[in-house]
């Protein structure tokens, strides 16, 4: 791994593989209070980065060495935050194009999206937007769909997508450039949740169910 500054109030972690992101964003924010008492943690898909509110000379040090000790210390497998169900019609637009670029029958990609756990890798681009990456091994090879040569102008809210080995719902109308297979009537953001207004966040696992036929 490597730890270097980020300006002066923050330092980046940049790690190999989701795995070992997972376990160091796990371990840095049980101990956020020994990086700074306003200390923030913030997730990307080969980054973490700690961020304080003012400049702070010894924070490098501070972090290289909570990172050592994550490198030293076993661990017996990656965290997961909260579990979410979502439901999905499989009825995108991209659907019969999507199977045909990976291969297999219209069936086989709804039962490999469904059985696929997928875990929040970071929330970017749009809010409430989560880039969600296969927690276990993947059941296709996701990776070997890339996203789309022409973008769309507007993708409805609810779109559930694939592209570059990852899957997301889109939260809210906008732009996008992902393989369009299914559609869902749960909320990713509202301004108005009394508890976060992204209902996924990073590390939370998400779980996709097929509703089609319902």
């Amino acid at each position: 791994m490597n730890v270097r500054w980020r300006g002066d109030r923050a330092v980046l972690v940049t790690v190999n593989d989701a795995q070992t992101r997972e376990q160091l964003a796990d371990a840095l924010h049980q101990n956020l209070v020994v990086l700074g008492d306003d200390a923030e943690l913030r997730r990307g898909m080969q980054h973490v980065l700690v961020e304080v509110s003012a400049p702070d000379p010894d924070l490098l040090r501070r972090v290289e060495e909570q990172v050592r000790l994550n490198t030293d210390q076993p661990h017996a497998g990656s965290p997961i935050g909260h579990t979410h169900r979502i439901p999905v019609r499989y009825d995108g637009t991209d659907l019969a194009d999507t199977a045909s670029a990976l291969d297999v029958t219209v069936p086989d990609l709804v039962s490999a999206h469904s059985a696929q756990r997928w875990r929040v890798a970071m929330i970017g681009f749009a809010p409430g937007f989560a880039y969600l990456e296969p927690f276990e091994a993947p059941v296709l090879d996701w990776s070997g769909l890339q996203r789309r040569t022409t973008p769309r102008p507007r993708v409805p809210r609810g779109s559930v997508a694939l592209a570059a080995g990852m899957s997301a719902v889109y939260p809210s109308p906008m732009p996008g450039g992902w393989h369009l297979i299914g559609t869902s009537d749960a909320v990713l953001f509202d301004v108005e949740r009394p508890s976060a207004p992204s209902l996924l966040a990073p590390g939370d696992l998400v779980i996709f169910e097929d509703v089609t036929s319902r």
